[in-house]
């Protein structure tokens, strides 16, 4: 085997700047960005990481023929296999390996131990990031039970997914799901939706009809934006509630009613009822079980999994064959800030797979206006120190919501003692029993 062959003179490790290069290239190609790695700098023609399922999570180049090296990574309690292609020295394979496993299990992306990714995609959630596992271990307590579910989040994150994953697991999958969307239906006739009406009970009434309420008997309602509901149609809705009947608009007798109901907002439930905006019965009926979805901005490698997946299915239809990002549109789209979340993106596929060429590539300029600008200010550094920022948060909540015990807190987030103290100290986060300060500009969780 040459000096290229053999990552370097004989007995040396590889140089400090080329394993950086190497993590770096494997954590973005993990997230599903596409990066140069200094393969040839190591010997390597490519490198690959497969999970214990078989799922390959890293390729860097081709791992072909027969002239590869496998070998199994640990990563805590996750297993993992490398293959190298074609094999390395023992002293360039070690630091490698070392590298890898250090990554693996540090990193939130590579968490393949979870199921929580898996049990998305089972309700039709597209999702890799670990800030999703929390929403999914409470959906999947909250369904079998028939209790009162809130979805929190912002517009366009994923609520209704949500609710109709509440659905499917619970025992009324087989009974109706019924979606209201409260500020699409003009409060005029709301009433009249919800609760149905019978022939003469004002103009244009000439039969007897159910409204939704009734039509999703047996199963589940939806209340998509709950807080834009009007304070009288509140208290109905309340009686409703509390009593498992209702009566149709214009109607003497009650009728009963069996739903399981689940509501969805973007506002400040409480804040409304301090301004006396939302009845304050009504929101401790709502407020039982909690489902908060994170905004797309916190969703680390999310945004390229969901582009991509966008991007195939407005690809089939439009016929334009199979479509790819260009490292300029992958850099654009994590740049972004997604104020529309998951919804923004998905119009943004849609329209660059409209206009992308057949069986072509996606450049930025097919993106909207809005990201191809963030995207020439915004600098790799900025996505990584949102990303710092954002695990940085989710450490201090464990360590807050642990009194300030690490090892607790190191269980709440899955990892060992020492690995959370090797994570605090990456990310200059302190136990909140120390007093000490913040880094400057970061604020305490909310």
């Amino acid at each position: 085997m040459d000096s290229a062959r053999s990552g370097g003179g004989s007995g040396a490790g590889p140089p400090p700047e080329v394993l950086r290069a190497l993590r770096d290239a494997v954590a973005a190609a993990a997230s599903g960005g596409e990066t140069t790695a200094p393969l040839s700098a190591l010997g390597l023609d490519a490198l690959s990481i497969v999970d214990g399922d078989g799922r390959e999570v890293v390729r860097l180049g081709e791992v072909r023929g027969g002239d590869v090296e496998r070998r199994p990574l640990d990563a805590g309690g996750a297993r993992f296999e490398l293959a190298l292609a074609p094999p390395v020295r023992e002293e360039v394979f070690g630091p490698i390996a070392l590298l890898l496993e250090t990554l693996l299990y540090r990193a939130d992306g590579f968490d393949s131990s979870s199921d929580y990714a898996e049990g998305w995609r089972r309700v039709g959630v597209v999702t890799a990031d670990p800030s999703m596992g929390e929403p999914f271990r409470r959906l999947v307590r909250f369904a079998p039970q028939n209790v009162t579910v809130l979805v929190l989040g912002e517009s366009g994150s994923g609520k209704e997914a949500a609710a109709r994953a509440v659905h499917t697991l619970s025992s009324r999958a087989a009974g109706p799901f019924v979606s209201v969307n409260v500020p699409a239906i003009p409060p005029a006739l709301l009433e009249s939706e919800l609760f149905g009406h019978v022939r003469g009970a004002f103009t244009g009434a000439e039969r007897d009809r159910r409204g939704l309420l009734e039509e999703a008997s047996g199963g589940t309602i939806f209340f998509d934006e709950i807080g834009d509901l009007g304070l009288s149609l509140q208290a109905k809705l309340l009686r409703s509630l509390q009593e498992r009947e209702l009566r149709r608009v214009g109607e003497n007798r009650s009728r009963a009613v069996d739903v399981r109901v689940v509501s969805a907002t973007s506002r400040d439930l409480a804040k409304e009822v301090e301004a006396g905006r939302f009845r304050e019965d009504l929101y401790y009926r709502l407020h039982v079980a909690i489902i908060s979805l994170p905004p797309l901005r916190e969703r680390g490698r999310d945004a390229l999994l969901l582009a991509r997946h966008f991007l195939d299915r407005f690809a089939k239809e439009f016929a334009r064959g199979p479509l790819r990002l260009t490292p300029e549109a992958q850099q654009a789209l994590l740049a972004h800030e997604w104020p529309g979340n998951v919804r923004e993106l998905q119009n943004a596929l849609c329209q660059a797979a409209a206009l992308a060429e057949t069986a072509g590539a996606v450049s930025e300029e097919l993106l909207p206006p809005s990201m191809r600008k963030r995207s020439r200010t915004a600098s790799a550094g900025d996505y990584r120190s949102r990303i710092a920022a954002h695990r940085r948060r989710i450490v201090r909540e464990a360590l807050e919501r642990s009194g300030g015990n690490r090892s607790r807190a190191a269980r709440d987030l899955g990892l060992s003692r020492q690995a959370l103290l090797y994570l605090m100290k990456e990310l200059a986060v302190t136990s909140p029993r120390s007093g000490v300060p913040r880094p400057k500009g970061e604020t305490a969780p909310k």
